[in-house]
């Protein structure tokens, strides 16, 4: 990922230079006597011939991307070969199931009514690859200028309109739906978010979640933009489709040695050269208005915009890939990259997706189930969403509840980090709230989106009152007594979202004998076996690791996951 410098000059403020301590994490120890980042000399401008790069015949290396028939990309398919090489499709996106609003009618003028002006925004500099904030109704002006008239040259990487109306017109590919963890494991309650109202009359805002989202973005290139080399967040795998525009990829694939050239490029930040040419091959790929591409985990990329663009894509881990993601996301930890440029939430996303697998293996169940009622912030999953909670345009006036610090303290925690490199990256926000609030409306299953207090000043009442929650706790309880297969408990033995702990160390002790789902079991393939294995082995070895709310049990669960990994690896013929 390039490095991101400040859009501002001068003395670094004293909360950038404040010294704090790291994750105790060994994974995040880059060793003692290794020089930390001086975010100052982060200047790597960018003055290439780009005609010339994408015409250097060095540069074609047609045998990188994949090609097949749009109507291929089945989960068949997926589940025999993975995603190793880019796949280009040069076709009608609906044969691979995707929606798209029509590239006749649909502008930056419909971005802009679809998710609101008054959205803050994070916008690359091209020049030096550092970034400002602005609103996006300040960027669609932007955007509208002509081009003999720029001054600068801004980039829209970070606008992701999930929870608005955007999302009705846009779908990804199929395939990416159907194998993205974050859209089919992750739990529907903990889909929470609080709103940051900025400036003196509160007009923009800024939205910060609880879970992953970087499933769809927007992205707004005037011509001329250029992204340097980069690896996507936490080795995800990126789904891409120009509606406007053209785009210019340099692919370069995740070999030993070019990963390692590439971290050695991250660190030399003073290297004006093009990274492409250090490297064993990198391959240029030209990317016409309706084409989709598909680019998978670790991959490095640079992108140019020859043309005014507008894009929509999106980011997604998967089962396949899981050795490239962790191997990707230890590197991160490594280099200390900047909390808010990587995916969020992602150690308690692997719980879940270690739970979900257990479930169907052994019918055991490590996740309590979560109530919308029980959100401490506001509920933005599926079920607002069908009630029409992101069709409503977001405004101060509709917020007087403030967020404490305690709901927000993973967010907090993010800004003490020690000195970190900043990078560029599709989810780049900002960590900083002001004024952060949620909703005067609330959402209980049984209501749907209820109407706002009358009174300001009168903050929601409790969603659920003690004595029903003892009753449920009691319920959980005896549940988990009488039911072998229950391994969560009620809310009190949770571990606090986001605290590092070493229980998934601790002696499991007794259990119930496991009873195995032969049918589900068989359906580990031997790809799918060996990226598991290393999901498994990644958690097992670090000392401290981040619990998903929901799960008592960490220890119970890593174990019962790896040995059904060891059962099926027992079955399996032996190579020759």
């Amino acid at each position: 990922m390039p490095p991101k410098r400040k859009s501002g000059k001068g003395t670094p403020s004293k909360r950038g230079t404040k010294k704090t301590k790291r994750d105790s994490s060994p994974e995040n120890d880059s060793g003692g006597d290794e020089k930390e980042f001086d975010k100052d000399t982060l200047q790597r401008n960018v003055k290439f011939d780009f005609e010339e790069l994408m015409n250097d015949p060095t540069f074609q290396h047609p045998e990188f991307i994949h090609t097949m028939e749009p109507e291929e990309l089945t989960i068949e398919w997926y589940e025999e070969n993975g995603l190793e090489k880019p796949i280009h499709f040069r076709c009608d996106p609906t044969r691979i199931g995707m929606k798209l609003p029509s590239p006749s009618t649909f502008t930056v003028d419909s971005v802009l009514e679809l998710v609101g002006g008054n959205r803050m925004i994070e916008v690359v500099q091209v020049e030096d690859q550092g970034s400002v904030k602005m609103t996006l109704e300040e960027f669609v002006e932007f955007y509208k200028t002509p081009r003999d008239q720029r001054k600068n040259l801004y980039n829209v990487l970070s606008l992701e309109y999930s929870l608005t109306p955007l999302e009705d017109l846009v779908n990804s590919p199929a395939l990416v739906r159907q194998i993205d963890w974050v859209g089919n494991i992750w739990p529907d309650a903990l889909r929470q978010r609080w709103i940051s109202f900025n400036g003196r009359e509160k007009k923009s805002y800024f939205p910060h979640h609880t879970f992953p989202k970087v499933q769809n973005y927007c992205l707004m290139s005037v011509a001329n933009c250029y992204t340097d080399f980069h690896i996507d967040f936490s080795g995800t795998s990126v789904w891409y489709h120009v509606l406007k525009g053209r785009k210019v990829f340099w692919l370069i694939p995740p070999t030993a040695t070019n990963f390692f050239i590439y971290q050695e490029f991250i660190k030399t930040v003073s290297d004006n050269a093009f990274f492409g040419r250090s490297v064993e091959a990198c391959h240029v790929a030209v990317l016409e208005p309706g084409d989709t591409m598909l680019i998978p985990s670790g991959w490095i990329h640079a992108v140019y915009t020859p043309d005014d663009s507008l894009v929509f894509g999106g980011n997604f881990l998967h089962s396949l890939s899981c050795q490239t993601q962790l191997r990707v996301y230890q590197v991160e930890n490594k280099l200390n990259i900047t909390r808010k440029f990587r995916l969020p939430y992602n150690e308690e996303l692997l719980f879940y997706v270690m739970a979900d697998y257990v479930k169907k293996w052994t019918g055991r169940e490590y996740v309590r189930p979560l109530l919308v009622e029980d959100a401490k912030l506001d509920y933005v999953g599926e079920k607002w969403k069908a009630a029409g909670g992101h069709l409503k345009k977001i405004r101060f006036e509709d917020y007087n509840v403030e967020v404490t610090s305690e709901m927000v303290k993973n967010e907090e925690e993010s800004e003490k980090d020690a000195p970190e490199v900043k990078v560029i990256a599709m989810h780049a926000g900002s960590s900083n709230y002001d004024n952060a609030m949620i909703s005067k409306m609330s959402y209980t299953e049984a209501t749907g989106l209820e109407e706002e207090a009358e009174d300001e000043d009168v903050k929601p009442e409790t969603k659920i009152s003690e004595e029903a929650e003892e009753r449920r706790d009691a319920e959980i309880d005896l549940l988990a007594a009488t039911n072998s297969l229950i391994f969560y408990r009620n809310s009190k033995h949770d571990f606090i979202r986001n605290k590092s702990v070493p229980d998934h160390k601790l002696p499991i002790g007794h259990e119930p004998p496991v009873y195995f789902n032969d049918e589900e079991v068989s359906r580990i393939s031997p790809r799918l076996l060996e990226e598991l294995e290393a999901l498994g082995a990644y958690i097992r070895r670090k000392n401290r690791v981040e619990v998903a709310e929901g799960i008592c049990h960490p220890a119970s669960l890593i174990n019962l996951f790896n040995t059904v990994l060891k059962k099926r690896r027992a079955e399996l013929p032996v190579p020759n």
